[in-house]
């Protein structure tokens, strides 16, 4: 069958979408449901153990955390924790809100806060973004409504890990977690066990890759800053092919995208049934470069073959013409809205040119062939690919779901990588540069001049320091070109027309806001 091309399923589509605006067929506001896909493929919904911003966006329609940031304000709000006191640098003390149940009735105490991060923070736990629970030493439970957290050294950023990404899990909760056999050896799935949790929503039913729902949890406490949710059911769906994306969003058999291209945006604003809105995100898209050999000795060991690639790449058209609304280029290995994410550099231009001479002086004057991996935004890598063609770089394209890509990524076998990264939403540095420069499974470089300083960063109390240090860490990791810095996401959002919600510069959809409109 042949496929339809976007032009031709705009045309299609705006047929349809006057359709229904016409006959007034909206089944999804009659059953209070509302329906949002992606084209990932979501193979657990604990935040702990898979880090999509997919799964970022399930999870907090279902599992609160201590803390919350206000996504339209970034005001920190009590949520789990009622109020909290630095005893000293490395001492920090939560008190907890009462007569809090989870989804399956028990009440939260102290001791399901410490039981969580006692599990997470363990070397051996699994946990793929280790940064948010590796400054944890110990945490107490001195009595029911007392947490104690101990941390291995002075952490600035805690309160901000503490907000949002964190979800809190009733004592015992991994217990049930089953044993599977990888590489022939027995480990525990943890992620395997359904998240119970306290939050606006409660999780119905989960299926690997295919879709989640949660329904409305009517015991919600009142006095939460996410507010009580208005719609009864939510349902996330996995939608591998854009132009079916589209297709269903204007036949109402979706209420909710998100990454429209830009040569569909204007045509679906025409729509009277669609709202389109774009936003910019905490997101960065980056070339990982092997720069240490992990993968075996490869050309990206040699700097000026690193250096060729910067040179290579137009990342303002890429962001302009190809992303759209919002993109920017990346600077640095952190998004400008991070705190400590500056630093005086030398920006590489885009110069073809160079490139070449960079790879002859490298001893590739005719160029060479490597692999590139891949797993989002397919049209995206196509463009870096272009590019490095080129100057003479001839890619070959693996493209993998996430879930096969991140191992491949983890045992260092890739030698260059189209990736993203979006922090988890925190607006820190040590949860972008930190997270891939301190010798960590995703460490491609392996500088201990660079992980030295950010160490140091990522536990000094004095702003100015903070800032200093990681300024110093991400000019070094510029000028050796350890990762290719592309462009920061902008996001275009297309949900139903029926639906108020309000559209936040964090890359996530906070459903529990939503209502539909009378």
């Amino acid at each position: 069958m042949m496929k339809m091309s976007r032009g031709l399923l705009s045309a299609c589509a705006v047929a349809a979408a006057l359709s229904l605006s016409h006959t007034g067929a909206r089944a999804d506001k009659a059953n209070d449901t509302l329906t949002f896909a992606t084209a990932s493929e979501v193979d657990t919904v604990d935040l702990y153990y898979q880090n999509l911003r997919e799964v970022v966006i399930i999870a907090q329609q279902m599992c609160d955390t201590l803390m919350y940031r206000d996504p339209r304000s970034n005001e920190y709000k009590p949520l789990l924790g009622t109020s909290y006191r630095w005893i000293d640098d490395k001492t920090l003390e939560f008190k907890l809100r009462k007569g809090v149940k989870f989804s399956n009735g028990k009440e939260l105490t102290a001791a399901d806060v410490a039981y969580t991060f006692n599990h997470t923070r363990q070397p051996d736990s699994g946990v793929v973004t280790r940064l948010l629970v590796d400054w944890i030493d110990n945490v107490e439970a001195p009595d029911a409504e007392t947490v104690i957290f101990k941390a291995k050294a002075p952490t600035p950023a805690a309160i901000e890990y503490l907000s949002g990404i964190t979800p809190i899990y009733p004592a015992g909760h991994y217990d049930k977690a089953p044993t599977v056999q990888t590489g022939g050896k027995p480990r525990r799935d943890w992620g395997a066990v359904a998240p119970v949790c306290v939050g606006p929503y409660n999780l119905k039913d989960f299926k690997s890759g295919q879709s989640a729902t949660l329904v409305k949890n009517p015991d919600y406490f009142a006095e939460s800053p996410k507010g009580k949710p208005q719609i009864g059911t939510l349902v996330f769906k996995t939608v591998p092919d854009t132009d079916t994306q589209l297709a269903e969003l204007v036949t109402g058999g979706l209420d909710w995208i998100w990454g429209v291209p830009s040569e569909n945006a204007k045509q679906l604003s025409a729509m009277p049934n669609v709202t389109v809105k774009a936003a910019p995100t905490t997101r960065m898209s980056f070339l990982s470069l092997d720069a240490v050999g992990r993968s075996g000795d490869n050309p990206m060991k040699n700097v000026l073959v690193r250096r060729a690639i910067f040179h290579a790449i137009d990342r303002q058209a890429i962001a302009r013409d190809l992303v759209g609304e919002g993109a920017e280029v990346l600077r640095l290995m952190c998004d400008a809205r991070q705190f400590g994410c500056a630093a005086d550099i030398k920006d590489y231009a885009y110069d073809p040119a160079k490139a070449k001479a960079l790879l002859a002086e490298a001893g590739y004057p005719k160029g060479f062939k490597i692999p590139i991996y891949s797993y989002r935004d397919r049209p995206y890598t196509e463009a870096v690919m272009n590019y490095l063609r080129a100057v003479g770089i001839d890619t070959d394209l693996r493209f993998l779901q996430w879930k096969a890509l991140r191992p491949a990524l983890q045992e260092g076998k890739t030698e260059l990588a189209h990736l993203s990264w979006g922090s988890q939403g925190v607006l820190d540095a040590s949860a972008s540069v930190s997270n891939y420069f301190k010798f960590s499974i995703d460490d491609y470089a392996r500088d201990q001049q660079v992980k030295d300083w950010l160490d140091e960063a990522d536990s000094a109390i004095d702003p100015a320091k903070r800032k200093e240090l990681y300024g110093k860490a991400l000019a070094r990791i510029n000028d050796q070109a350890y990762m290719v810095p592309l462009f920061s996401y902008g996001r275009t959002y297309a949900f139903n027309s029926d639906l108020d919600l309000p559209v936040t510069p964090d890359e996530l959809a906070h459903f529990y806001l939503a209502r539909w409109k009378k």
